[in-house]
């Protein structure tokens, strides 16, 4: 596929993803909004609309090999951990004193936004070709995210000392209740319902039951809004903040490092171009609106968090057609 077939491919597919984010930011900033109609719409894909969506998906699925999902588990622990090693070399000089900022800096370099924001660009992209490799990725990234994110809260807490010493059960209460609710979530429960229906019924079955388009067109339309409305406040994007060296860390981290890394394994390992460019779409995510909750919770830096966040998202969506069009030029569809 030459440059040119690959730009006009893609053009209205870029067109559909930034018209509905567009949309999604003037509601957000418009007087018709309300946080609870967000949350609402939120609910909604999450819990009915990606589900089904991500069971749809195994109905393109001619032949389910176990490799393939040792490839994807494989990626999203590169990923991760090349983030998070890649920061952590970053700050290795820094003082004791900025502990609470250079965990804020390890979690958004870490943990990306691996569900809402790349799962409506991979539909639009690539379709249900890249859903079942997405929806695995998103277990892992949220696995590690409930895991190693607790314990890097605990490493990175400046108030670790003069907690009491029945913190620690607390902590690993904290684990277990996250991966408790973690494979309770719908997305996560879809992911093996539709492995189990795959398995002993087959990919016809799945075909056959109706209505699965409605509900990716719905999945990708809403989610595309949501990303809009995830922007809280354009007020933080001060010149004297965006040229910080911490928003240059997080994102060449989140969008140099990790992808040269992750792309260095997939040319050799991936076994379709949706795997491919699904996989890379997620390991290019932008930190997870989640950060600050942790932030909050083990006294990091709250404020360094939301701002890295918010820039890094915009920046994100600004990158998004370059990032597209190599992937597309290394991985024809």
């Amino acid at each position: 596929m030459s440059l040119i077939d690959v730009f006009i491919s893609l053009l209205p597919k870029l067109s559909i993803v930034y018209f509905f984010i567009a949309i999604g930011i003037i509601w957000r900033f418009s007087n018709f909004y309300d946080p609870k109609h967000g949350k609402i719409v939120t609910k909604i894909i999450l819990w009915i609309f990606f589900p089904i969506t991500i069971i749809g998906s195994y109905g393109s699925i001619e032949t389910f090999i176990g490799y393939e999902v040792f490839i994807v588990i494989l990626i999203a622990l590169i990923a991760h951990f090349t983030s998070f090693f890649a920061i952590f070399l970053m700050n290795r000089r820094t003082e004791e004193k900025s502990q609470g900022e250079n965990g804020a800096l390890a979690l958004c370099a870490t943990f990306p936004n691996a569900l809402l924001f790349p799962f409506p660009i991979i539909l639009a992209i690539v379709g249900d070709d890249g859903l079942f490799y997405a929806a695995i990725f998103v277990f892992i990234a949220m696995a590690l995210r409930n895991t190693f994110g607790v314990i890097l809260g605990i490493i990175y807490d400046p108030m670790k000392n003069s907690k009491e010493n029945d913190q620690k059960n607390q902590n690993k209460q904290i684990i277990k209740r996250n991966m408790m609710n973690l494979l309770k979530f719908p997305p996560f429960l879809a992911l093996f319902i539709g492995m189990f229906i795959y398995i002993i019924f087959g990919p016809e079955s799945i075909n056959r039951i109706p209505g699965f388009d409605i509900f990716k067109t719905i999945s990708l339309y809403g989610s595309l809004l949501l990303i809009g409305v995830s922007f809280q406040d354009f007020s933080q994007l001060h010149p004297r903040n965006i040229l910080s060296a911490e928003i240059g860390k997080v994102s060449s981290t989140r969008f140099l490092v990790a992808p040269l890394i992750v792309i260095s394994f997939l040319i050799p390992l991936a076994t379709s171009s949706g795997m491919a460019i699904a996989l890379m779409i997620q390991s290019m995510a932008p930190p997870a609106i989640s950060n600050v909750l942790y932030a909050q919770y083990f006294n990091l830096d709250e404020s360094k968090i939301s701002l890295v966040v918010t820039f890094v998202t915009l920046l994100a969506l600004i990158v998004l057609p370059f990032e597209l069009f190599i992937l597309l030029w290394l991985f024809p569809i």
